[in-house]
């Protein structure tokens, strides 16, 4: 039998959960707000899975329904026994815990109040009365588990006393979680690879459970809605791709959600629906994880669907999708790109961290490097470490892109001055830092040095950020030059996807963000006029202020991801 831990921050509660939630079916009511009472946006994820045989239960009579039921992670079942003198059931918890809370699923709970009472104890003979509510009753509102705050109070056995019900003299429960506080507030994470049951976050939003008719039975998770969301915590134990495999089912609704790792974005889901609630299917993705404990979250993009669970595979050794995808194609092909990249082992620490520096990577269309240069299937990553290798006329590494003729058979070269508008459009995020803080992720190069970075769309926040804010800025020759010095022109989020295009017109560079659609919603920075006459894009991870600068260890890098990328003259 699965049990939870759910940790508060405000409290550091540990939840050992002694029961499985078992929702209604789709057809039945939603989650009941009586189960809400807590503010589950406090819920940091803190999973276990404990064995049925940690804890015992019993009671002073019943008809059949015996109190085994209240364990088992079913509704359906129950323990039942007659009396209004304290009939009780009585949990042994196998050695004594600070208890927290407790939910309790009322038989027939929607369709009357029961009259109870908690107590705990260390022995049968020392039980104190923790929550009294043999004249007010339970809600009489839903069947499935209440929420009921406890003081916390240490005890090796919970009993739970029935005084009847406003129908009769019964005293019937269906399924019982109880809640303790661990005492060294140890917070214990899924070790990956594992398969997770999706009923078993730590938090959500706007979901509830109900019977799966998938193979193997138990619960999934529905009634999801655009903005809905899972929490698990896991414990990654190394750093690289791992294999994501999803069970999910939809009516009539295309299946959409977004992978996050400590509020920052992973990946993106699409399946197409599979015409029935019930009807499952496994679908895969490859998405790179960060060594370390982090919250997971499965948030909805879209609503419409249902999940029974999700399996964090190890990779099979290879960085390609499983679709087979290369980063290049990911990314359309690339024929009118060219990598700026590497060849050799990294070896950090090593001269040039035992790389070499290589201006056209060969065959990109099917090239890809875990180290500077690999796909989730959805986004292209671009890679670079502090210490790595780069071209003469620069001293900071880069794994970047720069532009071509439309056959990709020579560089290009075109010209601002004119009024033809020069654009390159890209969904880009920016996942790490290195030591500097600093990041370019796009940029207008010009062939001349007095031009050199007409425009670098860059980012600056703390040495190896990995999540939070960081500051968006305009460096290169647009600013330097003709404003004085690099400018701030907002703040982004680690990890957010950003929708710019980048444009050159009649001398003029603009930054734009654009909408879901490719519409034009704000103008981020227009520049004075600049006469560069020979430019090209460049796109990618291109490290700022770390010139001469050795890599100060495995965490000494930048990293940028992209899913989008056009140009047009």
């Amino acid at each position: 039998m699965i049990k939870k831990i759910l940790t508060l921050k405000s409290k550091q509660r540990i939840y050992v959960v002694l029961a499985v939630l078992a929702c209604m079916s789709c057809s039945e009511n939603d989650i009941d707000l009586a189960e809400t009472n807590v503010d589950n946006s406090l819920q940091v994820l803190n999973n276990r899975i404990l064995n049925s045989n940690e804890i015992s239960v019993s009671a002073n009579g019943d008809d059949g329904n015996i109190p085994e039921n209240t364990l088992d992670g079913n509704l359906n079942t129950r323990w039942s026994s007659k009396g209004r003198t304290g009939k009780y059931i009585t949990y042994d918890l196998g050695d004594v815990k600070k208890i927290d809370a407790i939910r309790i699923a009322w038989y027939k709970g929607n369709e009357r109040k029961t009259y109870f009472q908690v107590a705990v104890g260390n022995t049968t003979s020392s039980f104190t009365t923790i929550l009294n509510r043999k004249t007010t009753g339970s809600s009489g509102s839903t069947s499935n588990l209440e929420y009921y705050e406890l003081p916390d109070t240490d005890g090796k056995l919970l009993r739970i006393r029935g005084f009847g019900n406003t129908s009769n003299d019964w005293n019937s429960i269906s399924e019982v979680e109880i809640i303790t506080t661990e005492a060294n507030g140890t917070v214990t994470a899924i070790k990956v690879p594992a398969k997770i049951e999706a009923e078993n976050f730590s938090d959500q939003k706007g979901t509830s459970t109900e019977n799966t008719s998938d193979s193997g039975g138990g619960l999934n998770v529905g009634y999801i809605d655009t903005g809905d969301y899972l929490e698990y915590e896991i414990d990654v134990p190394t750093t690289k791709d791992y294999n994501f495999e999803f069970r999910v089912a939809s009516l009539n609704k295309t299946i959409r959600l977004d992978v996050l790792s400590n509020g920052n974005k992973l990946a993106d889901i699409s399946k197409e629906t599979t015409n029935g609630w019930q009807n499952w299917i496994t679908t895969k993705k490859t998405i790179r994880l960060n060594q370390g404990k982090q919250t997971l979250r499965l948030l909805a993009t879209d609503g419409g669907w249902n999940i029974n669970w999700l399996e964090i595979k190890e990779s099979q050794g290879t960085t390609n999708p499983p679709s087979g995808d290369s980063p290049a194609a990911v990314l359309g092909g690339l024929k009118n790109w060219k990598l700026n990249g590497y060849s050799g082992t990294l070896k950090l620490g090593d001269s040039n961290n035992g790389l070499t520096y290589v201006d056209n990577t060969p065959n990109l269309a099917t090239f890809s490097n875990p180290d500077w240069f690999y796909t989730d299937g959805t986004w292209t990553y671009f890679k670079a470490h502090t210490g790595n290798p780069t071209s003469s006329g620069s001293g900071n590494p880069r794994s970047e892109l720069r532009e071509l003729t439309a056959n990709g058979s020579d560089n290009i070269y075109w010209n601002g001055t004119t009024s033809k508008e020069h654009r390159m459009i890209w969904k880009v995020k920016v996942d790490h830092l290195p030591q500097s803080g600093k990041v370019c992720f796009g940029q207008i190069h010009d062939r001349t040095d007095k031009f050199d970075d007409v425009i670098r769309v860059q980012c600056q926040g703390d040495p190896f950020q990995n999540s939070g804010e960081i500051t968006l800025r305009i460096n290169g020759y647009v600013t330097e030059v003709l404003e004085g010095g690099g400018k701030s022109v907002g703040t982004i989020q680690i990890g957010q996807e950003l929708y710019y295009e980048l444009t050159y017109q009649n001398s003029v560079v603009k930054l734009y963000e654009l909408n879901s659609s490719g519409s034009r919603v704000k103008t981020i920075f227009t520049s004075k006029k600049a006469e560069a006459k020979e430019n090209y894009f460049k796109a990618g991870c291109y490290l700022q202020s770390v010139k001469g600068k050795k890599s100060q260890g495995t965490n000494d890098f930048g990293l940028v991801g992209i899913k989008e990328l056009k140009v047009f003259h």
